[in-house]
């Protein structure tokens, strides 16, 4: 468990199922994070959550609020590369959650705990280019833009671009 001002990174567990069901299953939450939303099922998400946290190159952990232990969403690193020290970043916040700092502090602690205990130097991300409140978040903690995938992700009938952003994280 990694535990800032407002939010901790912990394990998942049985009590965050109806959240992360809901959040898997929210079309427009999905599309932001360039998934295919499918409709998911309890049992559907608990497989998703083991296949997550079970992957060799990969980490996950539920952002939960502080004060509550209520899950506020997730955060993930997978690719991770012990080699290079290279991992791609993914963050879902559920939507009632928006705007509260909880996405900036969780990737904070989590680039914390990446370079601390798995010596990480670098996280990349690819985001949706009209997703200007999340560009502006990883801005603002100091990740920046290197690239633009022209129409790169699927949005009902056109092409989006993506932004790729990577930030270096060691101290």
């Amino acid at each position: 468990m990694v535990i800032g001002e407002k939010v901790m990174l912990r394990a998942w567990s049985t009590k965050d199922l109806t959240t992360l069901q809901l959040m898997r299953n929210d079309i427009h939450l999905q599309r932001q994070l360039m998934a295919r939303p499918r409709g998911n099922s309890a049992d559907q998400i608990k497989d998703w959550l083991e296949t997550r946290t079970k992957s060799a190159d990969g980490l996950f952990f539920v952002i939960a609020s502080k004060a509550t232990d209520m899950a506020a969403g997730y955060v993930q690193v997978v690719g991770m590369d012990f080699i290079n020290g290279l991992g791609r970043l993914g963050i879902c916040i559920a939507p009632e959650m928006h705007g509260q700092g909880y996405g900036g502090e969780a990737i904070r602690l989590l680039e914390g705990y990446l370079w601390n205990v798995f010596h990480l130097r670098k996280l990349t991300l690819e985001v949706l280019a009209e997703n200007f409140i999340a560009i502006g978040m990883y801005l603002k903690i100091g990740y920046r833009e290197v690239g633009r995938l022209r129409e790169h992700f699927c949005m009902g009938d056109r092409y989006e671009d993506a932004i790729v952003m990577e930030k270096m994280i060691f101290p």
